[in-house]
């Protein structure tokens, strides 16, 4: 079996589970070996899918990984984004039997794609026009998705199922404000922007640099998950999120049973 076919076969399995909202035993074998693999099915994927698509998340690899695939972050599409009212709880869509997580991250949104690769010393925030709090929702069919990070996170168009966009965040300070979350009333973590790798702009730089590499197209519009600031929280439905940006900012959302798309 070629290697074009077998990414299309792990692409179909993973479009009927997302179709259907229904999980899977596990992840479709063979289980993607490599980086340019696993893109190739989440290419797949995206492909069947459909639909615009409204931003990217980045996540992390494992950092016993990092040394041998030569890097630290991971993308996947985003083809669902809501935003919070600040009153009412958000859904969260997640699949019953698969995996579900929430993370609070920062959002920025692409105002325009750099014409280049962009280097630490390039003025990354130039790109971005908005900044926000939110929520990334992190859930696959598969319920053992996380075992075989970060090739199947990355197949499965990055776990992905969508973005919950909270309130405005000050460009000037926000990388620095302190975020926890809770989950049931509970604290689960707690962390700033600025202490994840590089922070939100070396997430930027990251995608930026993938778009270059044909790996993924950005868009200006687009909206950048830039990463798990607090960690990823496992959630289920009925559970509820709350999370906190410096002592002004309060979203919250509620895991629901993802219907199928």
């Amino acid at each position: 079996m070629s290697a074009v076919t077998r990414a299309q076969d792990a692409a179909f399995a993973l479009f009927e589970a997302r179709r259907t909202g229904r999980a899977l035993a596990r992840f479709p074998a063979p289980v993607p070996a490599t980086l340019a693999d696993a893109y190739a099915v989440q290419h797949g994927l995206l492909a069947a899918l459909g639909g615009p698509v409204l931003g990217w998340k980045v996540g992390r690899i494992p950092p016993a990984m990092i040394d041998a695939l030569g890097a630290e972050r991971l993308a996947g599409p985003i083809l669902r984004c809501a935003k919070l009212d600040g009153q009412t709880p958000g859904d969260a869509r997640v699949f019953v039997g698969g995996a579900g997580a929430i993370e609070a991250e920062v959002m920025l949104r692409l105002r325009a794609v750099p014409s280049r690769p962009l280097s630490p010393d390039d003025d990354a925030h130039l790109w971005v026009d908005d900044i926000r709090a939110g929520f990334e929702i992190a859930s696959s069919p598969a319920p053992d998705v996380h075992a075989h990070a970060p090739f199947a996170i990355i197949a499965d168009i990055g776990i992905n199922n969508g973005l919950l966009l909270g309130p405005r965040l000050d460009p000037a300070d926000f990388d620095r404000v302190e975020v926890t979350t809770e989950i049931g009333g509970a604290a689960v973590g707690a962390g700033r922007a600025c202490d994840v790798l590089d922070g939100p702009w070396g997430s930027l730089r990251f995608l930026v640099g993938l778009h270059h590499d044909g790996v993924i197209r950005l868009e200006p519009g687009q909206w950048i998950s830039a990463g798990a600031i607090t960690g990823v929280h496992s959630i289920a439905a009925g559970q509820s999120a709350t999370a906190r940006f410096g002592d002004r900012i309060r979203i919250a959302c509620t895991a629901i049973p993802d219907p199928g798309a």
